[in-house]
């Protein structure tokens, strides 16, 4: 985690009074008509006297944000438990839940071939894989440092938030985020989380 051993945290409001549990749950409709769907979260250290910065290369670096691919990928000749996901070790834009098991649930030495439609399985060993449909990918998200350049914004793109972010309210950085959900199929993920934001590893000094 990049803000091990740091004050820093990312917050609900700028007031840096919530501090943010860790995961966004929306709810997509199937057609795509709640599309897009924008929110912001705050980051910054209630701790006076502070500052961040890139660890690569303090006050030079930039601190950066980056959607990333979260799902587990399979692995081999590992146990696993039923409605445990994955997605293969080379993305084939879809995701896998483990519908039954034998034995110690345990995957093969090698990855199998995983069948792509909707429902259908995979005999992988002593796990049985049932595909779930796409997956969510990085490129559904935009960032930004304001609502109004979310319009600009590359899908999928790593957000500077600048060389130092300085601690206290007042500092606090803001992060817009736009979800543009282009799956249709109709999955519940809670629990199995397909996206997240990735912030390279960062400093805390005295400012």
């Amino acid at each position: 985690m990049p803000f091990v051993n740091t004050t820093y945290r990312l917050f609900l409001e700028s007031s840096l009074s919530t501090e943010f549990g860790g995961i966004l749950q929306f709810v997509h409709d199937s057609d795509f008509s709640d599309n897009p769907q924008d929110g912001v979260l705050h980051l910054g250290s209630n701790t006076a006297g502070l500052k961040l910065e890139a660890d690569s290369n303090p006050g030079v670096d930039d601190i950066t944000i980056t959607p990333v691919d979260i799902l587990p990928n399979w692995t081999a000749s590992t146990a696993f438990a039923l409605g445990d996901a994955v997605e293969p070790t080379v993305d084939d834009t879809y995701w896998y839940q483990v519908q039954s098991i034998t034995g110690a649930g345990e995957t093969g030495a090698t990855e199998p071939t995983f069948n792509t439609g909707e429902g259908s399985t995979t005999v992988d060993n002593e796990v049985t894989w049932v595909c779930m449909g796409k997956n969510h990918q990085p490129s559904e998200i935009k960032l930004a440092s304001t609502e109004a350049g979310l319009d600009a914004a590359v899908a999928g793109a790593s957000l500077s938030l600048g060389t130092e972010i300085l601690s206290e309210a007042a500092n606090s950085v803001e992060i817009h985020y736009r979800i543009e959900n282009a799956v249709s199929n109709v999955r519940n993920t809670a629990g199995k989380a397909h996206i997240g934001f990735s912030i390279n590893t960062v400093l805390e000094s005295a400012a």
